[in-house]
């Protein structure tokens, strides 16, 4: 567009005129005369499709044929892929960008279930959909968190123009053989989330710690504050102490509203939106690769982030949840899709 402008601006200069001048800025020659002929020929300063020169290599036969090599496909190279159309790499990947859809995906972590779970998972996510129908669901978990979050997107990386440069604190990790960390324990539903309980370095969750911090002191504050209404249902995953022999007994006393063991599908994550909820709450976390220097001070950062969570983003989590499960019993396990 500079150039057309240009032109028509020193029409009366000649050609060779603002030939010259943008010469200097090393744009090529016949490139510069291409758009003073569009001048001309007054067809604007946008070249017309189709008339460029007609492609070799990437013909609509072969951009078909490369669609259908790399389109729902893994472990497809592109690299193999310029060998055998006799082109560059980066000849693959701008035709990819520009003349398909097509884009690269990074693979999404499921657990690896049996074929006993994935068997019975829609049937027991039926049951679920019918407990789940007039009520609030409440859900628990916990989660790690160390000193260090290296993994999260962003902090795993650096930008350089010459590695050998960079200084070693931004191109090395430091991660300890046995890193300090912290199990957070918390419940949400669509009405909020509890406060936290941040278990000991070195404490197990067992039924008798489960029972004591978990539920007494967590849970059954939590319902009373928000669900005393009583339509709500509480859904524990699989673990062996949430289904103690214990626990089960003070929930049925306090009239806890509960999936029982034999309804709960397990290894069902992507029903459970309370593992995206640790996810987000990490990326506030360790932002702009923060890092804690002992457990007291990640414990601080971690109530100050929870302070910060969007209710809104809670409430869309937790109302995601029939949905989740639906889904499950329409159409199984997400590798049965």
């Amino acid at each position: 567009m500079r150039v057309y402008e240009f032109y028509e601006a020193n029409r009366a200069l000649g050609k060779k005129y603002t030939k010259d001048h943008f010469a200097a800025e090393k744009i090529p020659e016949r490139t510069i005369y291409s758009i003073i002929q569009r001048a001309e020929n007054e067809s604007g300063h946008e070249r017309t499709v189709g008339s460029g020169r007609p492609a070799t290599i990437m013909t609509k036969k072969n951009v078909k044929r490369l669609k259908t090599m790399f389109d729902h496909k893994d472990g497809v190279s592109q690299t193999q892929a310029a060998r055998k159309f006799r082109c560059s790499q980066p000849y693959i990947c701008k035709t990819l960008a520009s003349k398909t859809t097509i884009r690269a995906r990074k693979k999404m972590k499921i657990p690896k279930r049996t074929d006993q779970q994935r068997a019975v998972a829609r049937t027991k996510c039926s049951r679920l959909c019918q407990i789940f129908q007039n009520d609030v669901c409440i859900m628990d978990d916990e989660s790690y968190f160390t000193l260090a979050h290296t993994s999260i997107n962003g902090n795993d990386r650096f930008y350089t123009s010459d590695v050998d440069r960079t200084p070693a604190a931004v191109k090395y990790a430091p991660t300890a053989k046995y890193e300090k960390k912290m199990l957070v324990y918390l419940c949400f539903s669509e009405k909020g989330i509890s406060k936290p309980y941040f278990v000991p370095s070195g404490v197990a969750v067992n039924q008798k710690v489960y029972l004591e911090e978990c539920i007494k002191k967590k849970l059954i504050p939590f319902i009373e504050e928000h669900h005393s209404e009583g339509k709500y249902v509480f859904w524990p995953d699989l673990a062996s102490a949430h289904y103690a022999k214990s626990v089960v007994t003070y929930l049925r006393e306090k009239k806890v509203h509960f999936v029982e063991k034999y309804d709960n599908p397990a290894n069902l994550p992507e029903c459970r939106p309370i593992e995206n909820f640790w996810s987000i709450l990490k990326g506030q976390i360790y932002k702009n690769n923060w890092q804690a220097e002992n457990l007291d001070q990640l414990r601080n950062r971690i109530k100050y982030c929870l302070g910060k969570v969007d209710f809104n983003l809670i409430q869309s989590l937790a109302r995601s949840i029939p949905g989740h499960v639906d889904k499950v019993r329409r159409n199984g396990v997400i590798e049965a899709i």
